[in-house]
This record gives C-alpha cells, structure tokens and sequence, in this order.
C-alpha cells in the first residue's frame, strides 16, 4: 500500500511534509435524544500527519472535548485516521477526511454517570501551510461527526441503558507547523 500511495501522482508538489497540528478554538453542537445545545467545550489534543512527495498524507488525530450544557456534563475522546490531498509549490492547500477508529463518550446528569464506546463517525477538514524558514506554518479547520450509542450505567446494582443516543458535531481550528523534505 505504501509504494501505491507514494507512486500515485497528480500535479503535486514533490516534497515530502510532517505536519503537527494541535486545535486552538472548537465550537460544539450536542444532540441529545430530541433536545440540542449549543456552546464551547474545552478541548484539547493534537494530530500529525506525512505527506508525501505526490500529495496524498497520511495521519491520525486525536481530541479531547469536555464541559457541560444545559445541565449535562460531557466528556468525549475520539480517534481518527485521516487521509488528506496537497497541492501547491509555496503555499499548500490540503483537503482531507477522517474516519473515527475509537470513540469514547461520557456524561453525567441527576447525579448519575453513564459511558459508552459504542460510536461512529467521521471528519473533514482543510488546511493551507506557508513557507516558514524552511518549514511551514499552518492553519485549519476540522469538523467532526460523531454519534454516540448505548450508554450504560450501574445503578443500585443494576445495569441502565440511556434509550437516547448522543450526536456531537464539533468544529475546530488548528494550528500547526510543518517540516519540508
């Protein structure tokens, strides 16, 4: 797979990048069951990425949400895989996609926690880099999907199950620096 990715090229700029971004601003949406919030949570991660010389990267991100709305608190890490397309000599403009690999949800109301790892979803995001000493500098924007399933919790010795499933979308901007080679 590897030679397959390094040997497809369209027009792209024939430098090798390792990108590392870590988000600086995120605004979230929370649907819960049939009620939705809207507002800032803390977040918190990072994600790198290899681009190689034909434009297609390869990367993984990581990020860490938690906070509370409306009287519920949450916290949300979530992992994903991305795959990205560079193009551009002096300033690069990439496009990419990612796909959720681990979820994990939690929440707490009424005095009681629930967890879950049941989730799916996925992220689009784009970047632009310029030059920078021999490196770049960069800026972005990510946005995530992800819907969260079966949250459970041990209530007076028994197991509870939420009927409602959890729906975040969060919107983040990145910054980072890249390293030309």
């Amino acid at each position: 797979m590897f030679f397959l990715l390094s040997g497809f090229s369209a027009g792209a700029e024939e430098l090798w990048r390792l990108r590392y971004f870590v988000p600086t601003a995120a605004e979230s949406q929370i649907k819960l069951g049939s009620s939705k919030a809207t507002g800032k949570l803390n977040t918190s991660g990072h994600s790198a990425n290899l681009v190689f010389a034909n434009g297609i990267g390869l990367g993984y991100s990581t990020v860490r949400s938690n906070g509370s709305l409306e009287g519920v608190s949450y916290i949300f890490k979530n992992n994903c895989l991305d795959l990205s397309y560079t193009i551009g000599n002096s300033l690069g403009f990439t496009l990419g996609a990612g796909l959720l690999i681990n979820g994990r949800g939690e929440l707490s109301f009424n005095g009681v926690s629930y967890a879950t790892e049941n989730s799916t979803g996925e992220a689009v995001f784009m970047n632009f880099g310029i030059p920078f000493f021999g490196g770049e500098l960069l800026l972005g924007y990510r946005q995530n999907n992800i819907k969260y399933k079966n949250f459970q919790s041990q209530v007076s010795g028994q197991s509870v199950t939420l009927a409602d499933s959890v729906k975040l979308i969060s919107g983040q901007v990145n910054v980072g620096i890249g390293f030309l080679f």
